[in-house]
């Protein structure tokens, strides 16, 4: 079975505890690595500067404590990491998570929905999309 290195771990445990609870199930059905929690100012603005991120601190919810939002990719032992030009892999871990955090909320495990960066708008499509953020999972509230 996966389990998170130590640096995903500590990536991790910077999130709010609904992100923690997804994704401690999620690495039971899929290897990931934890890539971002939360960002810094500095952290935040070097995103922005290289067009990671759409926004400029403190308007991400990366930049909450803790965060609202966490970046995870597929890892690959095969290839000993991460492919980032692989978008079919990160839309199939989004579907893993999709699952994984409908069943935590009807289980009333976590008291958030979650908006995966492929799919902004939740409309089950990622061809409509004029940023993609692959790895970028966030909360969002059940009122939204």
């Amino acid at each position: 079975m996966p389990r998170y290195g130590k640096t995903s771990k500590t990536r991790l445990a910077q999130c709010h505890q609904d992100l923690q609870v997804i994704f401690n199930e999620v690495i039971k059905y899929t290897d990931v690595s934890i890539v971002c929690g939360h960002r810094t100012e500095q952290e935040q603005t070097v995103a922005f500067e290289n067009g990671l991120s759409e926004v400029q601190y403190p308007y991400s919810k990366h930049n909450h404590w803790p965060s609202f939002a966490v970046d995870v990719a597929p890892f690959c032992g095969e290839i000993n990491g991460i492919d980032w030009k692989d978008s079919n892999s990160f839309s199939r871990l989004a579907g893993v998570v999709d699952i994984v955090s409908k069943q935590l909320l009807d289980e009333r495990k976590i008291n958030h929905r979650i908006r995966w960066g492929g799919d902004w708008d939740s409309d089950g499509r990622s061809i409509d999309q004029t940023f993609n953020d692959l790895p970028h999972f966030e909360l969002i509230p059940l009122s939204v």
